[in-house]
Protein backbone atom coordinates (compact mmCIF):
# COMPACT_ATOMS: atom_id res chain seq x y z
CA UNK A 1 0.00 0.00 0.00
CA UNK A 2 1.43 3.37 -1.01
CA UNK A 3 1.05 6.01 1.71
CA UNK A 4 1.24 9.71 0.73
CA UNK A 5 3.93 11.63 2.55
CA UNK A 6 1.43 14.39 3.36
CA UNK A 7 -1.84 13.17 4.82
CA UNK A 8 -5.03 15.28 4.63
CA UNK A 9 -5.09 15.22 8.45
CA UNK A 10 -2.83 13.85 11.18
CA UNK A 11 -3.86 12.06 14.38
CA UNK A 12 -2.83 15.03 16.52
CA UNK A 13 -4.72 17.45 14.29
CA UNK A 14 -7.83 15.32 14.64
CA UNK A 15 -7.59 15.31 18.41
CA UNK A 16 -6.84 19.05 18.57
CA UNK A 17 -9.79 19.82 16.29
CA UNK A 18 -12.09 17.76 18.48
CA UNK A 19 -10.88 19.54 21.60
CA UNK A 20 -11.48 22.95 20.03
CA UNK A 21 -15.01 21.95 19.06
CA UNK A 22 -15.67 20.27 22.40
CA UNK A 23 -16.45 16.96 20.71
CA UNK A 24 -15.80 13.43 21.86
CA UNK A 25 -14.88 10.63 19.49
CA UNK A 26 -18.44 9.38 19.78
CA UNK A 27 -19.72 12.83 18.74
CA UNK A 28 -17.50 12.87 15.66
CA UNK A 29 -18.47 9.33 14.70
CA UNK A 30 -22.18 10.11 15.02
CA UNK A 31 -22.07 13.50 13.28
CA UNK A 32 -19.71 12.54 10.48
CA UNK A 33 -21.00 9.04 9.78
CA UNK A 34 -17.40 7.79 9.55
CA UNK A 35 -16.44 4.31 10.86
CA UNK A 36 -15.72 4.50 14.57
CA UNK A 37 -12.94 1.92 14.68
CA UNK A 38 -10.98 3.87 12.08
CA UNK A 39 -11.17 7.14 14.02
CA UNK A 40 -10.12 5.46 17.26
CA UNK A 41 -7.29 3.54 15.64
CA UNK A 42 -6.12 6.64 13.77
CA UNK A 43 -6.04 8.95 16.78
CA UNK A 44 -4.13 6.40 18.87
CA UNK A 45 -1.59 5.93 16.08
CA UNK A 46 -2.40 2.25 15.63
CA UNK A 47 -3.29 2.53 11.95
CA UNK A 48 -3.55 4.85 8.99
CA UNK A 49 -6.99 4.45 7.40
CA UNK A 50 -7.73 4.78 3.70
CA UNK A 51 -7.55 8.17 1.99
CA UNK A 52 -11.33 8.35 1.60
CA UNK A 53 -11.71 8.24 5.37
CA UNK A 54 -8.93 10.79 5.99
CA UNK A 55 -10.35 13.21 3.44
CA UNK A 56 -13.82 12.79 4.93
CA UNK A 57 -12.49 13.47 8.44
CA UNK A 58 -10.59 16.55 7.28
CA UNK A 59 -13.66 17.86 5.44
CA UNK A 60 -15.79 17.28 8.54
CA UNK A 61 -13.61 19.51 10.70
CA UNK A 62 -13.14 22.13 7.99
CA UNK A 63 -16.91 22.38 7.53
CA UNK A 64 -17.10 23.32 11.22
CA UNK A 65 -14.63 26.16 10.73
CA UNK A 66 -11.43 24.41 11.78
CA UNK A 67 -8.26 25.35 9.88
CA UNK A 68 -6.18 22.21 10.12
CA UNK A 69 -3.02 23.90 8.90
CA UNK A 70 -3.11 26.20 11.93
CA UNK A 71 -3.29 23.28 14.35
CA UNK A 72 0.28 22.24 13.60
CA UNK A 73 1.35 25.48 15.24
CA UNK A 74 0.15 27.10 18.40
CA UNK A 75 -1.28 23.81 19.62
CA UNK A 76 2.07 22.16 20.22
CA UNK A 77 1.41 19.72 17.41
CA UNK A 78 3.82 18.39 14.87
CA UNK A 79 2.98 16.79 11.52
CA UNK A 80 3.12 13.02 11.37
CA UNK A 81 5.51 11.35 8.98
CA UNK A 82 3.16 8.90 7.30
CA UNK A 83 6.00 6.66 6.23
CA UNK A 84 6.92 6.11 9.87
CA UNK A 85 3.48 4.87 10.85
CA UNK A 86 2.52 1.32 10.02
CA UNK A 87 -0.61 1.20 7.87
CA UNK A 88 -3.44 -1.25 7.95
CA UNK A 89 -3.08 -3.55 4.96
CA UNK A 90 -4.51 -6.77 3.67
CA UNK A 91 -1.71 -8.67 5.38
CA UNK A 92 -0.76 -6.90 8.58
CA UNK A 93 -2.30 -4.59 11.16
CA UNK A 94 -0.34 -3.00 13.97
CA UNK A 95 -2.10 -2.98 17.33
CA UNK A 96 -0.37 -1.41 20.33
CA UNK A 97 3.02 -2.84 19.47
CA UNK A 98 1.57 -6.24 18.64
CA UNK A 99 1.08 -7.50 15.12
CA UNK A 100 -1.04 -10.28 13.74
CA UNK A 101 -1.67 -11.43 10.23
CA UNK A 102 -4.96 -10.56 8.61
CA UNK A 103 -6.13 -13.66 6.77
CA UNK A 104 -9.38 -12.39 5.26
CA UNK A 105 -9.91 -10.25 2.14
CA UNK A 106 -9.33 -6.57 2.84
CA UNK A 107 -12.94 -5.65 2.03
CA UNK A 108 -14.09 -7.90 4.88
CA UNK A 109 -11.87 -6.33 7.52
CA UNK A 110 -14.08 -3.26 7.99
CA UNK A 111 -17.18 -5.43 8.28
CA UNK A 112 -15.65 -7.52 11.06
CA UNK A 113 -14.22 -4.53 12.94
CA UNK A 114 -17.46 -2.58 12.70
CA UNK A 115 -19.39 -5.50 14.22
CA UNK A 116 -16.81 -5.76 17.02
CA UNK A 117 -17.13 -2.01 17.63
CA UNK A 118 -20.91 -2.26 17.80
CA UNK A 119 -20.57 -5.13 20.27
CA UNK A 120 -18.19 -3.06 22.41
CA UNK A 121 -20.68 -0.21 22.53
CA UNK A 122 -23.43 -2.57 23.67
CA UNK A 123 -21.08 -4.09 26.24
CA UNK A 124 -20.55 -0.62 27.71
CA UNK A 125 -24.31 -0.16 27.94
CA UNK A 126 -24.83 -3.53 29.63
CA UNK A 127 -22.02 -2.95 32.15
CA UNK A 128 -23.72 0.25 33.30
CA UNK A 129 -26.99 -1.54 34.14
CA UNK A 130 -27.79 -2.21 37.83
CA UNK A 131 -27.74 -5.75 39.20
CA UNK A 132 -31.16 -6.35 40.71
CA UNK A 133 -31.94 -8.89 43.41
CA UNK A 134 -34.61 -11.49 42.81
CA UNK A 135 -37.46 -12.41 45.15
CA UNK A 136 -36.13 -15.90 45.87
CA UNK A 137 -32.68 -15.68 44.30
CA UNK A 138 -29.60 -13.49 44.31
CA UNK A 139 -30.52 -11.84 40.99
CA UNK A 140 -33.75 -11.30 39.08
CA UNK A 141 -34.46 -12.54 35.55
CA UNK A 142 -33.54 -9.23 33.88
CA UNK A 143 -30.10 -9.24 35.54
CA UNK A 144 -29.48 -12.83 34.50
CA UNK A 145 -30.57 -12.00 30.95
CA UNK A 146 -28.09 -9.11 30.82
CA UNK A 147 -25.34 -11.42 32.06
CA UNK A 148 -26.11 -13.89 29.28
CA UNK A 149 -26.09 -11.07 26.74
CA UNK A 150 -22.80 -9.71 28.12
CA UNK A 151 -20.96 -13.01 27.86
CA UNK A 152 -22.51 -13.60 24.44
CA UNK A 153 -21.16 -10.27 23.17
CA UNK A 154 -17.69 -11.03 24.53
CA UNK A 155 -17.77 -14.49 22.97
CA UNK A 156 -18.87 -12.99 19.65
CA UNK A 157 -15.95 -10.57 19.66
CA UNK A 158 -13.53 -13.42 20.32
CA UNK A 159 -14.93 -15.39 17.40
CA UNK A 160 -14.73 -12.30 15.16
CA UNK A 161 -11.16 -11.59 16.24
CA UNK A 162 -10.16 -15.15 15.38
CA UNK A 163 -12.00 -14.79 12.08
CA UNK A 164 -9.70 -11.88 11.21
CA UNK A 165 -6.86 -14.37 11.51
CA UNK A 166 -8.63 -16.86 9.30
CA UNK A 167 -9.53 -19.22 12.13
CA UNK A 168 -13.04 -20.48 12.76
CA UNK A 169 -13.92 -22.41 15.88
CA UNK A 170 -17.27 -23.34 14.40
CA UNK A 171 -15.99 -24.93 11.18
CA UNK A 172 -14.94 -28.16 12.83
CA UNK A 173 -16.12 -31.75 12.92
CA UNK A 174 -16.00 -34.13 15.86
CA UNK A 175 -16.69 -37.84 16.35
CA UNK A 176 -19.30 -38.36 19.03
CA UNK A 177 -21.50 -41.18 17.78
CA UNK A 178 -25.11 -40.04 17.69
CA UNK A 179 -24.80 -37.51 20.51
CA UNK A 180 -24.95 -33.76 20.02
CA UNK A 181 -21.97 -31.75 21.25
CA UNK A 182 -21.07 -28.33 22.55
CA UNK A 183 -20.01 -27.55 18.98
CA UNK A 184 -23.58 -28.10 17.83
CA UNK A 185 -24.80 -25.70 20.48
CA UNK A 186 -22.14 -23.16 19.53
CA UNK A 187 -23.16 -23.29 15.87
CA UNK A 188 -26.80 -22.86 16.84
CA UNK A 189 -25.88 -19.80 18.93
CA UNK A 190 -23.73 -18.36 16.11
CA UNK A 191 -26.75 -18.53 13.82
CA UNK A 192 -28.98 -16.96 16.51
CA UNK A 193 -26.46 -14.11 16.98
CA UNK A 194 -26.37 -13.52 13.20
CA UNK A 195 -22.64 -14.19 13.04
CA UNK A 196 -22.80 -16.91 10.37
CA UNK A 197 -22.04 -14.58 7.38
CA UNK A 198 -19.02 -13.14 9.22
CA UNK A 199 -17.28 -16.36 10.24
CA UNK A 200 -15.27 -18.38 7.70
CA UNK A 201 -16.69 -21.83 7.24
CA UNK A 202 -19.62 -21.34 9.61
CA UNK A 203 -22.59 -23.48 8.68
CA UNK A 204 -25.90 -21.79 8.00
CA UNK A 205 -27.60 -24.43 10.11
CA UNK A 206 -26.27 -26.59 12.92
CA UNK A 207 -25.78 -29.99 11.32
CA UNK A 208 -27.43 -33.04 12.89
CA UNK A 209 -25.03 -35.16 14.92
CA UNK A 210 -25.04 -38.05 12.45
CA UNK A 211 -24.10 -35.75 9.58
CA UNK A 212 -21.27 -34.23 11.62
CA UNK A 213 -19.89 -37.69 12.31
CA UNK A 214 -20.08 -38.66 8.64
CA UNK A 215 -18.18 -35.53 7.69
CA UNK A 216 -15.49 -36.28 10.26
CA UNK A 217 -15.01 -39.85 9.03
CA UNK A 218 -14.56 -38.92 5.37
Amino acid sequence: MNIPQNLPITPLQSKAARYQLGLTQANVIQDSGLPGHKLKGFETGRLIPDMKFLEGLANFYQAKGIELSELTEGEGLTPVNAAAVKPISDKLQSLSGMAFRIAVPFDQVDTLLERMEANDERIDEVLAQPAKAGFLSDYDESTEALQRELFGLMAANYLLFRALQGRSLTARTVKTGDKRTQLDLLNAWVKFAELTPLLPGAAADAAPADQAVEGAEQ
